[in-house]
């Protein structure tokens, strides 16, 4: 039964020959097998700059991924306000000076967020700390304005707090993206920051967390026909659901499938290959307390990973359940690549193009390393010939069928 890799990055198996990695169940961190408390802290910053500092605001509110140059500013000219928490009285001053130290040292990288241990007074060990810069646009001032030497900028410092390094680094892109959605508030210049940004903040950990645990829980056995739509970049739809479920299955889809492991031009041309091919939509009807599937398919390879899966549920720790997915997506790619050593071997070897076959017969996941490969390896004819046998000898022995 698949389990936990151990330490090996996806990264590792992306290009060329995988590196076959054992499946051993890894021990969990004592602490994430019980709740998880999360805290939070906005904090607000105004700067005054010399005038001619204001070429560097442009380049730091683009999104540049570069660290942020450090600034000489006195102590006069700089305040650093607390916003919004819901840290004690005793730790919020501890993260504000961990906070003020990292910006002293221009620690921060624009468009992206940083995880770090910090020490605070909630808990006997470190806690893992994300924290993000946001700016706020400037309104463009007046002519008059430009005879003074100093402008006044104004930016943000967004910290979440909870569990362990490792285990936030795995929701990384999903604290991101939710630290960007607190932008358009901040923009838009909302006044009452109980009414709008608190209730934000205080849901980071519900959406950028815990949507793999609930999408598990809410499929559990049918989770395979997910996993493999995420694969074989099959659409799929949801309805009779709120937008909270359909932005759980989109999110989950996109955690699961391959983006960003596998080559640009080779994604681009699966995906346009999808789309010519005009799959059915796998629709998932969730208007019943147990949701219905049209044009479902699934695999052994996905399947066999479920126990897995519905195991980490039971121990209501999401951070694990992300684990299992990433190792999930790592053995996918072991498999193909697997697969393209097998195929290159076989354009000049026939014993090559028998363990081909072999191969995609008992990984359990043939069908949707077929449609990949085939795809890849559009414009080297010797390894479509492979392919095309291939697929032949699937066909006959049922292991595909013409449709997928």
């Amino acid at each position: 039964m698949p389990g936990m890799i151990n330490q090996t990055s996806l990264q590792d198996s992306m290009d060329g020959d995988e590196k076959e990695t054992d499946l051993e169940p890894e021990e969990e961190p004592p602490r994430d097998q019980q709740q998880t408390d999360t805290y939070y802290s906005l904090y607000r910053r105004h700067r005054s700059l010399q005038f001619g500092d204001e070429g560097n605001m442009g380049h730091r509110r683009s999104g540049s991924s570069d660290t942020f140059p450090k600034e000489t500013v006195s102590q006069e000219d700089f305040s650093f306000s607390l916003l919004a928490s819901n840290l004690s009285v005793v730790a919020e001053p501890e993260l504000r000076a961990f906070i003020t130290k990292r910006l002293s040292k221009g620690a921060f990288l624009g468009g992206m967020g940083t995880i770090a241990a910090v020490d605070l007074s909630i808990d006997e060990q470190s806690v893992a700390c994300y924290y993000c810069f946001l700016h706020q646009d400037q309104p463009p001032g007046p002519e008059s304005d430009k005879v003074e030497s100093k402008t006044v900028v104004t930016d943000y410092v967004l910290c979440f707090l909870g569990s362990t390094e490792k285990s936030l680094e795995l929701f990384r892109i999903e604290l991101d993206k939710y630290a960007q959605g607190l932008q358009l508030y901040l923009d838009a210049e909302v006044g009452d920051v109980e009414l709008h940004i608190q209730p934000y903040l205080s849901n980071w950990y519900d959406d950028s967390v815990l949507y793999i645990q609930r999408v598990v829980q809410l499929f559990r056995d049918r989770l395979p026909i997910l996993l493999r739509a995420a694969l074989s970049h099959t659409p799929v739809e949801v309805k009779g659901a709120d937008d909270k479920v359909k932005h759980d299955v989109e999110r989950f889809l996109s955690a699961a499938s391959l983006q960003g492991l596998i080559q640009e031009d080779s994604l681009a041309s699966l995906c346009k290959v999808m789309t010519e091919e005009q799959q059915k939509v796998i629709v998932i009807d969730c208007s019943e307390p147990t949701p219905a599937f049209q044009n479902a398919v699934s695999n052994k390879f996905c399947e066999d990973w479920i126990p897995s899966f519905l195991n980490s549920l039971e121990s209501g720790n999401p951070f694990l359940l992300r684990q299992i997915l990433e190792n999930f997506k790592l053995k996918a790619i072991q498999d193909m690549n697997s697969l393209k050593r097998y195929i290159r071997q076989a354009e000049t070897n026939n014993y090559a193009l028998f363990k081909c076959f072999v191969f995609l017969k008992n990984c359990g996941n043939g069908d949707v390393l077929l449609h990949n490969v085939k795809v890849e390896h559009v414009e080297m004819p010797e390894a479509q010939n492979v392919v095309k046998v291939l697929e032949e000898f699937m066909y006959e022995e049922g292991v595909i069928t013409p449709a997928n």
